[in-house]
């Protein structure tokens, strides 16, 4: 077994583990970052289709006020343009098809401002939730002792706004309602300003893509101290004494002084370490369920539905053409119609063979964008739930009772060790910008140390 000797070692080459080694190299400091995959990237997963089209598999959009990743764009010259949010948008309810624009469907009077209220009321009760400490709270055992759904129930009144309000909410959290703490909904939504920002396009979540995807964005970022990064070394067991700690994988060990995780709570909860986690923390690491997500990508030759009009972007009650957007860069570029499966029906929709999914798709996006969308140069999918090293996406979410049990424990180091991953940011958790930030605040904690 090859031992080997730094300073620091960083576990996860994702965004949170790439911010932190960027700070450590600025520093002039040694380490080691140890990445399971044969990648770096994380949750991103940038590909180029045998068609020739380029497509995030993984985390995509920028949002105005994800000032960390945005830095990273302009420091490496990255080119970005806007998601295409032009034209009319198409929701399918109970067999019906009309068309709306914005980010409000259009629906009867009653039910759009049933919906409105529901975003309004979250948006104000949000903004109240400390971003540092969601558990200090007045209100927060109430607020975690139920779950979004129930608060739903309690607060909405008609089926349409429900069941609209729902899909919004499986769009952001890859997960249902009845799965989330409403505290944790609460949290999340101020940490990414607030609940219409997460849903929307225009100054929101979904605003910007870039040129040549996210994790080449990350390669570049990457570059000086690619030689510090170590490829398919998944960590199985770590163990502290008094002056150092030793990572194991399976061919070799690394002895250091500090140790920087940057895996999901769910993954972190599959290493061994010796002495045990504080209980508190191993408690917390069982709680934590990665949400579901699938990505269904139809690439054209072009956009085609532009010219019909319609902004590519789709609200529908059947499966499994839920959510769709238009990622395509130009008029003259190849059309990519982006399809999300979220939740239980990612889980379902995966376990089926993939010719399956790919005719399930076409033919519902025929049924809104006529034969030409059967005319499809390639089809590609991505579940997250079968990655290994990742179990899911886009991030974990905290069921009801985690977060003021649990919560302290989140960011909170324990001997040599310390914590990150975009579970643990304050501002744009669950994003790539909050991956950024709790990279570089791990980092600074070691940094005084």
């Amino acid at each position: 077994m090859q031992e080997l000797h730094t300073d620091i070692v960083i576990i996860g080459a994702g965004y949170a583990g790439i911010a932190a080694a960027k700070k450590l190299h600025e520093a002039g400091r040694s380490f080691l970052l140890l990445e399971a995959r044969d990648r770096i990237g994380g949750r991103t997963h940038t590909q180029q289709l045998d068609c020739g089209a380029t497509v995030d598999l993984g985390a995509q959009w920028i949002g105005p006020t994800q000032h960390h990743i945005w830095k990273w764009v302009k420091e490496t010259n990255t080119g970005t343009f806007d998601c295409y949010d032009t034209g009319k948008n198409i929701l399918a309810w109970k067999n019906k098809v009309s068309t709306y624009k914005g980010t409000i469907p259009k629906i009867d009077p009653i039910s759009l401002i049933d919906l409105g209220l529901a975003i309004d009321k979250i948006n104000k009760l949000c903004k109240q939730i400390p971003l540092d400490a969601p558990w200090t709270h007045p209100r927060a055992e109430e607020f975690d002792s139920m779950t979004l759904h129930t608060w739903m129930e309690k607060n909405m009144f008609t089926k349409k706004a429900k069941h609209l309000f729902n899909i919004g909410v499986e769009t952001v959290f890859a997960a249902g309602a009845h799965e989330i703490s409403f505290l944790h909904a609460l949290f999340y939504c101020h940490s990414g300003d607030n609940m219409e920002a997460l849903i929307s396009i225009a100054n929101g979540a979904q605003q910007t893509l870039t040129i040549g995807g996210t994790q080449t964005l990350l390669k570049k970022i990457a570059e000086p101290f690619l030689d510090k990064i170590r490829l398919n070394q998944p960590v199985i067991k770590v163990v502290q004494t008094a002056d150092n700690v030793t990572v194991y994988t399976e061919d070799s060990k690394v002895v250091a002084r500090k140790v920087i995780f940057t895996l999901p709570p769910a993954l972190l909860n599959t290493i061994r370490f010796s002495p045990a986690l504080p209980q508190r923390k191993a408690q917390l690491l069982q709680r934590v369920p990665m949400g579901a997500a699938m990505k269904c990508f139809c690439v054209y030759k072009t956009p085609f539905w532009r010219k019909q009009g319609f902004s590519g972007q789709i609200v529908s009650d059947t499966l499994p053409v839920r959510v769709t957007f238009d990622c395509t860069h130009q008029d003259d570029d190849y059309g990519i119609l982006l399809v999300f499966v979220e939740g239980h029906n990612a889980r379902d929709f995966i376990e089926q063979p993939e010719s399956v999914r790919r005719e399930k798709v076409l033919q519902q996006l025929v049924g809104y964008f006529g034969e030409e969308a059967r005319n499809v140069l390639e089809y590609k999918d991505k579940c997250w739930t079968e990655e290994e090293y990742s179990r899911g996406c886009y991030a974990g979410n905290m069921p009801p009772g985690v977060l003021t049990q649990f919560g302290q424990s989140l960011r909170e180091p324990y001997q040599h060790l310390h914590f990150a991953g975009t579970e643990t940011a304050m501002r744009w958790n669950g994003y790539m910008d909050g991956a950024i930030e709790s990279g570089f605040r791990a980092a600074e904690e070691v940094l005084k140390n």
